[in-house]
């Protein structure tokens, strides 16, 4: 759910918050909390190409990049989460609240969850990136972590109604044997294996 639309009109934290304690009060199993992405304020489109939503204000608030502004993708809905948390915990319920964007290192989650801001944390971007990541952590070679640079390469391509893949790891090993590639041929459709 929506911590905030961030458009005019649009539903805020207080709602979020409401909507959140009735989600829980009905048994809903988690609220999963974002924010932006509303095609509301989108700009309009070139003929013949779908509607971006994260162009306007909502949707760079849902999908911000490390070009953003100074402070950046990292974290920036974890408030909204602890505040609709702390709304769900006065009631009494104990349903998981999750807190997600720009979640990229276990450092920055396990603060989230020690400082009680959420139950759990997501990290989508992160895990594509490199979906060995907590492998690697687990095992004491966190150094070896992929990091996402948040530049919103995958979801340009998803956009484009093109195959999903990482700028970070697309074009890497191309040679690999029986690598499955995207329909055009130029770009990987997994990410290199890690090689222990």
């Amino acid at each position: 759910m929506l911590g905030d639309e961030v458009i005019a009109g649009g539903s805020d934290l207080a709602d979020a918050a409401q909507f959140a304690r009735a989600f829980a009060a009905a048994g809903m199993d988690f609220v999963s909390v974002s924010k932006g992405g509303k095609f509301d304020d989108a700009q309009q489109p070139k003929v013949g190409e779908a509607v971006y939503p994260y162009t306007g204000p909502s949707g760079y608030e849902c999908m911000p990049t490390i070009h953003s502004d100074a402070r950046g993708p990292f974290a920036r809905n974890v408030p909204l989460a602890a505040a609709i948390r702390a709304a769900i915990r006065g009631d009494g319920l104990a349903t998981p609240v999750v807190a997600a964007g720009g979640i990229h290192s276990f450092d920055q989650a396990e603060a989230i969850l020690a400082d009680g801001h959420a139950d759990i944390v997501a990290a989508a971007r992160q895990s594509l990136a490199d979906p060995d990541w907590f492998l690697k952590v687990r095992l004491g070679r966190g150094a070896e972590v992929r990091r996402c640079k948040f530049t919103n390469y995958c979801e340009a391509l998803d956009t484009q109604h093109k195959q999903v893949t990482c700028q970070l790891w697309d074009r890497v090993e191309l040679d690999e044997p029986d690598l499955a590639r995207s329909h055009d041929g130029r770009r990987r459709l997994v990410a290199p294996r890690w090689r222990r």
